[in-house]
C-alpha cells in the first residue's frame, strides 16, 4: 500500500474550503478502498487538514462560516464513511474494547469539534466511547460516569472561563468518594498540563492522538 497522503490532504483541504461534501466523502471512500484503515485515514488525512483549517481561521484567511462548514463535512465523512467502516469491521466487532471512555465539553462551553475528533479516534483505536455532548455540568459528568461504569473521564474546554467547571468535576468526584474509580484527562485550547496537575486530573492531552495514547497508558496501568 502506497498512499499519497500529501495529495489526499491537499485535496481534502480544497474540498472542505469549497464546501464540497460529496467530493470529500468520495475521497475518504477511495482512501479506504486503497487499503487505508479508518484510523489511518483519520490520523494522516483528516487531523492534519483540520489543524490547517484552524490555522487559517486564526490568521483570518478564512472565517467562522467556512470553519463551521468544514467541520460539518468532516462529521459527514465520519458518519458516512469512517464509522460505517468500523461497524463493518467484523474483527473489531469481536474484540473486547480496550476501555470505556466518557467525554464531555464542560458547562458553559458549546464547542465540540476537538472533542468529536477525540471520540472518533478513540473508537477507531478500539475504545468504547460515550459522548455527553456540550455544556455538561460537573454533577452530570460524575453521575453518568458512575451509572455507565466508565474507566476514563475526558473533559474538553475551549474557553478559559469554563476551566473552573473542570475543577468542580474533579472536586465532585473527591467529595462523593469516587475519585479513585476513574482516570481523568482534560484537553482543549483552554487548559494546560499545569492546570491538570493543579486540579488533580491524571493527564492533559494537547491533541486527539495524544489523548488516545494517554488512554492506552492509563488502561495498561490499571491492568
Amino acid at each position: 500500500m502506497n498512499i499519497n497522503w500529501e495529495g489526499k490532504q491537499a485535496s481534502l483541504l480544497d474540498f472542505l474550503l469549497a464546501g464540497d461534501s460529496a467530493e470529500a466523502v468520495a475521497l475518504a471512500r477511495a482512501a479506504l478502498a486503497e487499503g487505508a484503515s479508518p484510523a489511518e485515514f483519520f490520523e494522516r488525512c483528516i487531523t492534519p487538514v483540520l489543524v490547517e483549517v484552524g490555522n487559517r481561521f486564526e490568521t483570518l484567511e478564512i472565517f467562522l462560516p467556512e470553519m463551521m462548514i468544514a467541520a460539518e463535512i468532516v462529521q459527514t465523512i465520519n458518519d458516512e464513511v469512517i464509522n460505517l467502516a468500523i461497524q463493518q469491521d467484523s474483527a473489531a466487532a469481536r474484540s473486547a474494547p480496550l476501555g470505556k471512555v466518557l467525554l464531555a465539553t464542560v458547562q458553559g462551553d458549546l464547542h465540540d469539534i476537538g472533542k468529536s475528533m477525540v471520540a472518533l479516534l478513540l473508537k477507531v483505536n478500539g475504545f468504547e466511547v460515550i459522548d455527553l455532548g456540550i455544556n455538561v455540568p460537573p454533577a452530570t459528568i460524575a453521575e453518568e460516569a458512575k451509572k455507565l461504569q466508565v474507566d476514563v473521564i475526558g473533559m474538553s474546554a475551549l474557553l478559559t472561563t469554563c476551566l473552573p467547571f473542570m475543577k468542580d468535576t474533579v472536586d465532585y468526584l473527591v467529595e462523593t468518594g469516587r475519585r479513585d474509580k476513574y482516570a481523568v484527562i482534560i484537553g482543549g485550547a483552554a487548559p494546560t498540563a499545569a492546570f491538570a496537575e493543579e486540579i488533580g486530573a491524571d493527564a492533559f492531552a494537547n491533541s486527539a492522538a495524544e489523548a488516545v495514547n494517554i488512554c492506552r497508558r492509563l488502561m495498561n496501568a490499571a491492568v
